[in-house]
């Protein structure tokens, strides 16, 4: 329920021993779990919906847990997907049946459970973006819609037991609650819907990991505003600590980037960290009130769950103290986190792109020799949404190279037009051989017109299930989705390049290429399986993970983490090793990536066959 915008109160409240649900059935028994008979103040705080007022809704703090806000899970309902409604019926003592459009929960506030019938559409935010979607994997990017999904396998029943976290659920006469952090963590999904509260407001953003987020929309979730309170309620801190455990535990993909990861999936993050000393002192720095040790603590987990760029748990510095106090733990994030990002840097920034620049002699995107072009772009992230959405709503041209330079779909279409209009070329080539990833709605844009296919495969870590999402795209960018879209078709051979520097979508892209037939060339891609979850701590600070909603799949339903091989393998032209920042660094030459003239002799001998 929300209320008018500008209220604030607070009141103290004690729940009734005799107690009625929702339909007013007088013959339940009341509450024994001591847990919901503690006293609580209510406080009724404004909702900001990405920059706009929602009103107020209650938000609820217990006598023995007062830093930690708790919400019914109706009213966060409404925030999340306003005017829907969830359905309550206590059904016992301490049992709870909540039903909205996607599903059912049943919340038990003694054993600390909550089960869904189809977890993933109670769950559902995505009618946000597009009307009566499911709750899949989609940008919104106006030249894809989607269209179906199809699930096999596992079940969408799905059980949380929060009992061995310490996390408390709550209820009384009428209905369950929990803490905030709790069922933002549940809802939270693939396009980045987000939602915090500090205790004194709520801010939901409608993609928390584009253009600042909360963040964006409320500087008190910026974090070097969160780190200006220099101790933390030892209550929140506990609770934090604990809901970042469960996140990790049911909410992370398992790509198989971390060296922790089995640990983490056979026992969990706790217990791992308490395997030995230096995750001891990981979980100490967690668990502290001073907010710069949970601050190393968090950069430390970073490099715990550090999979080459799906999750991030940090964006701080560490504490001037830090190395000298922890240096085994210094020289684990040094070895981990460090030399990985350094690599990262040299090798894509300071090595392969100045390299293709001396190669063609320019920046351009788009390159011929003879019989053969190539088209070079870097990441598969949208870069110009809005000038794509300004033109599908008739409120401007389509996006060129002279709008939206950088824009990737713009980039491919200018290229793949120009060489289908130019008799000359025969082969046509997908330079990914330094992109690292960005939007699946760009790949299954690009897949549609070069592979004339829509759909790509996740395994549901969650679930269980194996997932096929499929696509609608506009392949003649006309702004419609009509029959003339199926007369659409390229008569070119096609070839991608790729390298361990194609990672995520980089590395989806040549999966879907090779299935398809398509010449796979150059070194085998660097991985990244998981598209990328955004979540918030109990504390309000951003982090993202490789999700379990999403773990991408070949066509035998394997993690395609690993990467994908080529069919014909180019070797570097040369390496050497450069000293960075106290370490030796292998730099591969690049240059044999971009003979146009040996590409189309590759290419020829491939499609011969």
């Amino acid at each position: 329920m929300t209320f008018a915008a500008g209220l604030c109160c607070v009141m103290a409240v004690t729940i009734f021993t005799a107690c009625t649900d929702n339909n007013d059935n007088p013959t339940l028994q009341p509450e024994t779990n001591p847990d919901d008979l503690t006293d609580y103040t209510v406080k009724m705080v404004p909702v900001n919906r990405d920059g706009k007022d929602g009103g107020t809704v209650a938000i609820r703090f217990y006598e023995d847990m007062p830093s930690v806000p708790y919400i019914s899970v109706d009213d966060f309902q409404n925030i999340v997907v306003p005017g829907t409604t969830v359905c309550v019926t206590k059904t016992g003592t301490a049992l709870y049946q909540l039903t909205n459009a996607g599903g059912t929960m049943v919340v038990n506030t003694i054993d600390e459970t909550c089960a869904f019938d189809d977890f993933m559409s109670f769950t559902n935010q995505m009618d946000l973006v597009q009307p009566g979607i499911e709750n899949v994997c989609y940008d919104g990017l106006p030249f894809v819609r989607f269209n179906h999904q199809t699930l096999s396998g596992g079940s969408p029943a799905v059980t949380f037991n929060y009992s061995s976290y310490g996390i408390n659920l709550r209820g009384d006469e009428k209905t369950a609650y929990f803490p905030f952090a709790t069922l933002a963590d549940l809802y939270a999904d693939l396009y980045g819907h987000n939602v915090a509260c500090n205790g004194k407001k709520v801010v939901f953003a409608s993609n928390d990991g584009s253009t600042g987020g909360i963040g964006a929309l409320d500087e008190d979730f910026q974090l070097e505003n969160l780190m200006k309170n220099k101790e933390r309620a030892a209550d929140m801190a506990a609770y934090s600590y604990a809901e970042l455990c469960f996140v990790i535990d049911h909410f992370y993909g398992m790509p198989t980037g971390s060296d922790f990861e089995k640990a983490i999936q056979e026992k969990g993050l706790d217990k791992t960290l308490e395997a030995n000393a230096d995750g001891q002192g990981v979980k100490q720095l967690l668990l502290s009130t001073n907010t710069e040790d949970y601050g190393d603590g968090m950069n430390m987990l970073y490099a715990y769950l550090y999979d080459r760029g799906h999750t991030t748990m940090w964006y701080g510095t560490f504490s001037e103290s830090f190395a000298g106090k922890y240096p085994s733990l210094y020289a684990l994030y040094d070895e981990r986190v460090t030399a990985s990002t350094n690599t990262k840097i040299i090798q894509i920034y300071n090595a392969a792109l100045p390299q293709r620049e001396q190669v063609f002699g320019d920046d351009k995107t788009y390159h011929k020799s003879g019989n053969t072009a190539i088209c070079h772009f870097d990441s598969f992230a949208h870069n110009d949404k809005e000038a794509w959405i300004n033109y599908y709503q008739g409120k401007g041209p389509r996006p060129t190279l002279a709008t939206s330079p950088k824009d990737p779909m713009v980039i491919f279409l200018d290229a793949l037009e120009q060489a289908a209009a130019d008799p000359e070329v025969k082969n046509f080539v997908l330079d990914l051989s330094v992109n690292t990833g960005g939007s699946s709605d760009v790949v299954m844009a690009m897949a549609s017109l070069m592979l004339n296919q829509n759909s790509f495969r996740a395994y549901n870590v969650i679930t269980g299930q194996n997932t096929v999402w499929y696509y609608d795209v506009d392949r003649n960018f006309d702004g419609k989705y009509d029959a003339l879209d199926k007369d659409v078709h390229y008569d070119l051979n096609f070839c991608v390049v790729i390298s361990p520097r194609a990672f995520s979508c980089g590395n989806l892209f040549p999966e879907l290429c090779k299935e398809a037939g398509l010449l796979i060339v150059g070194q085998k891609s660097g991985g990244g399986s998981c598209a990328v979850g955004s979540y918030r701590t109990a504390d309000g600070i951003y982090y993202k993970i490789s999700s379990a909603r999403g773990r991408l799949c070949d066509e035998n339903w394997q993690n395609i983490d690993g990467g994908v091989t080529p069919h014909v393998e180019i070797p570097y032209a040369n390496q050497w090793v450069v000293p960075y920042e106290g370490r030796d660094y292998i730099i591969y030459n690049y240059k044999n990536f971009w003979d146009l003239d040996n590409l189309s002799t590759i290419i020829g001998n491939y499609y011969k066959h």
